[in-house]
Formats: C-alpha cells, sequence, structure tokens
C-alpha cells in the first residue's frame, strides 16, 4: 500500500504511538506529537498563526510525520504567508526500507507551501540541513553570540571545560581563587553602551509595538510579522517563561525584546547553571545596540550565570558586539527553500544579512 501524507487525526493517535515505541526501542530519542492539536498555536478560527500536524500513513501504521507553523513575514513583497517546516520525521533513521520517506515529506510541506524555512537543526553541518542544500534550499549556520556573567558557575559547569582534567583543573583554580572573576570583569567591562537606555518588563505588547514594527520592517529583506497581534499571538499573557520587555531611550520606546532565564540541569553544554537567553527583539533602525545592550543588563539581573542568542542580521550582529556579547560557534542553522530564498530580492548571499531570524522564530524557544 502507498504512504499517503494527512492531516494529524485522533484516528492517528495509536499509530503514532507505536511509531514512538519503534524508534525508543532502536534507541532514536525522536518523538512526534501524541495529540493531534499544537498546545501553542491551536488552529482557532481567525487566527494567522497557526501549526498544522501532518502523518504519513502506511496503512494501519504511521510512519512519520511533520510540523507546518503559518506566520505572515515581511519580504521583498511586503507581507506573505510563510510556513516554518519542523520535525520531519521518518522511520527511515531507523528501517532502510524507509529511508526516502524524510524527503518524500520535504516535498509535502512545499506543495503546501514552497515559502517555507528550517531553523535550528543542530548545525549546518547535520543530516537534515544538509539534505535540504542537495535539494536546492540556501543553507547556513546562524551567528552565536554568549557571555558569561558570573565566574564560578561558568568555569565549574560549562561542559566543555570539564572533558579534560588538565582544563577542568585549571578552571576549578581560577573559579577558587578570584582569577576567573577578574578575567570575566575585565571582559564584561570591555563594552558598555552609553547611552541612557532603560527598560521595563511588561505583560503585553501594546501599540508601542506597532509602533516599531512600521517604522522598522523596511530595513529587512525577511522577517516574521513582529505586529503587536502576531507578537500576543506568539508570547501570550501568563507565560512565565518568556519576559516580555520593552526599551526606552529619553523616555522614547526604540525597541523591545523577549528573554528568558532557566535553572538548567545536568545541560549538555551549562550543567547546572542558569542560563539567560535573548530569544526575540526589533528595535528602530539604528538603535538595535541599544536593545541588546538592555537585553545583557535584564538577564543579568535575572541572575543569568551566562547568556546566549542566535542573531541573522547584520545590524543586530553589529548591536551585539557594540554591547559586548562574545561570538561562538553555532549550531543552529536556517535553510530557507528555494522560493523563499527568491522572495527576500535576489541575489540571496547579498541579502541575507538583513534577514531577521532569532530563537523565537521557527519552532520557538524550545531549547533554552
Amino acid at each position: 500500500m502507498a504512504i499517503s501524507i494527512v492531516r494529524y487525526e485522533e484516528g492517528h493517535v495509536e499509530a503514532v504511538k507505536r511509531l514512538n515505541a519503534r524508534l525508543a526501542a532502536a534507541g532514536e530519542t525522536w518523538r512526534f506529537p501524541e495529540r493531534t492539536q499544537s498546545r501553542w498555536l491551536p488552529d482557532d478560527a481567525g487566527e494567522e498563526i497557526v501549526e498544522h500536524y501532518f502523518v504519513a500513513v502506511d496503512g494501519e501504521e504511521v510512519r512519520g510525520g511533520y510540523v507546518l507553523k503559518w506566520q505572515p513575514f515581511w519580504t521583498s513583497s511586503g507581507l506573505q504567508k510563510v510556513c516554518t517546516l519542523y520535525l520531519p520525521l521518518s522511520e527511515g533513521i531507523i528501517n532502510p526500507a524507509f529511508k526516502l520517506l524524510g524527503l518524500t515529506l520535504v516535498r509535502d510541506a512545499l506543495k503546501r507551501n514552497a515559502l517555507a524555512f528550517c531553523l535550528g537543526m543542530g548545525g549546518a553541518a547535520r543530516p537534515l540541513p544538509q539534505t535540504l542544500k542537495m535539494l536546492g534550499w540556501q543553507v547556513h549556520d546562524v551567528p552565536f553570540y554568549y557571555l558569561p556573567l558570573r565566574a564560578g558557575p561558568f568555569l565549574k559547569h560549562l561542559r566543555p571545560l570539564q572533558t579534560r582534567k588538565p582544563v577542568r583543573l585549571a578552571a576549578h583554580i581560577a573559579a577558587a581563587t578570584g582569577l576567573g572573576a577578574l578575567g570575566l570583569a575585565v571582559v564584561k567591562a570591555f563594552r558598555r553602551v552609553r547611552a541612557a537606555v532603560s527598560f521595563e518588563q511588561v505583560d503585553r505588547f501594546d501599540a508601542w509595538a506597532d509602533e516599531v514594527w512600521l517604522a522598522a520592517r523596511d530595513a529587512y529583506s525577511l522577517c516574521a510579522d513582529r505586529s503587536m497581534t502576531s507578537l500576543n499571538r506568539l508570547y501570550p499573557r501568563g507565560d512565565g517563561e518568556n519576559r516580555l520587555v520593552v526599551v526606552r531611550e529619553g523616555g522614547k520606546v526604540t525597541g523591545w525584546f523577549v528573554a528568558r532565564s532557566r535553572a538548567m540541569k545536568e545541560h549538555k553544554y551549562f550543567g547546572d547553571m542558569r542560563v539567560g537567553s535573548l530569544i526575540d527583539g526589533m528595535a528602530l533602525p539604528g538603535h538595535e545596540t541599544a536593545v541588546c545592550w538592555a537585553a545583557r543588563c535584564f538577564l543579568d539581573r535575572c541572575g543569568s550565570d551566562i547568556i546566549v542568542c542566535n542573531m541573522q542580521h547584520a545590524a543586530w550582529r553589529e548591536g551585539m558586539r557594540a554591547s559586548g556579547w562574545l561570538s561562538g560557534p553555532s549550531n543552529f542553522a536556517l535553510a530557507a527553500s528555494p522560493k523563499l530564498a527568491a522572495a527576500t530580492g535576489e541575489p540571496y548571499a547579498a541579502r541575507v544579512d538583513k534577514a531577521h531570524f532569532l530563537r523565537g522564530d521557527g519552532e520557538g524557544p524550545t531549547h533554552l
């Protein structure tokens, strides 16, 4: 029987559970949702930003599936409906009989909307982005920025420092003697924003978000709609994980950001540190540095031991550097379908530095 790809319905749930059990038995950690409706972005009437789940049905079994998030994006042609493709999961990762299903899932998604992208994926060198590249997608890593804020936890818990005994010993000595704190103080003092920047945590996005969006969107070749309505849909009131913060200079709203600060437990990179992450933001053109600086200060006040961010747009990357964030290797990739790459205005390579992507785009900031 040929495999058919259809919307996920209640009648498929037991088959999805069997698929997940087969993946678990083979030692894989990937799982497809065992519910048919998104908790984050349910397909409610009148909502533009929604998630749809699709499954690959093979008789009585499900052999894979994927998720599409539908969302307005600003492109060279104005607002267009773009899809984020994530979790294209195929039983082919454990059963060679289905080795081509992953390609079938991607092609099926593009039939539903050719304006599509994937984000994250563990970096551009991983199998999925490499497969997308062979299909003509534009693939590259989104630059990564970080800044240790507290030397002791950073030196004791950052996993790359613990893998070799000499390095681990040196890190613990630096933490115990205060040398690490002294070095970190020098790093943190190296760059400071001189403008009078203030910031305030708020419960929801208001009319000021629309003002920033309308003034800023023409500076972007590709950017998710960051109007007040869209932002309140993505970051709803009452979500305790996301901190919504408005930024002012001289009393005027010049931008905003969304951040998280979470205590990790045996994280594969951060151990038991509290990790602060800048996951979304927008600024009036020329005010990106102020927002990056405000995010750094806010996450410091939250008690973060280290702060992290992935940032694509060139002006924002300069803002990160100017406000003292450090650059490091990235494991967070952007893959744009051929038609989406063309929507930025040709050539893509010259326009991608004006695309705006952070961890809050795509499937959302689910990992930090």
